[in-house]
């Protein structure tokens, strides 16, 4: 299998293949304000994984309604998904994450949950096959 952009074959004993960012907040945002989100998400999600940027999606559902706490104050949540993602590296990612948020939204740490999901190669696809 190719990687993304045809740079040659991916190598499928590397961690954190195909990693897949999808954040969801309750504040209406601007398109230049998603668009820096996304570029900037996709940016820090290669650098934390050490993954070329070819291999990063990522999403932005803004405006959903939400509660946490009981309260609509702004409030985020994010899902990371990759092959292979290793738990040693999700106290740093986090981190990274949340001081986005944080920057580009305006949200406080104690208002953003962030999961983290590692998915079995037979269980991503990508091209109409698996790894």
């Amino acid at each position: 299998m190719t990687v993304p952009g045809g740079a040659g074959k991916l190598d499928l004993e590397k961690e954190a293949v195909m990693p897949y960012l999808k954040i969801q907040t309750n504040l209406p945002l601007s398109k230049k304000a998603e668009r820096t989100v996304l570029r900037t998400a996709s940016t820090l999600v290669a650098e934390e994984l050490d993954k070329p940027e070819d291999y990063v999606m990522v999403a932005l559902q803004a405006n959903t309604p939400m509660l946490f706490a009981g309260s609509d104050e702004p409030v985020a949540f994010l899902e990371l998904k990759a092959i292979g993602l290793p738990a040693r590296k999700t106290k740093r990612l986090s981190e990274a994450l949340c001081t986005l948020i944080e920057s580009h939204l305006g949200i406080s740490p104690s208002r953003v949950y962030v999961k983290f999901i590692t998915v079995p190669r037979g269980m991503w696809g990508w091209k109409g096959d698996t790894f």
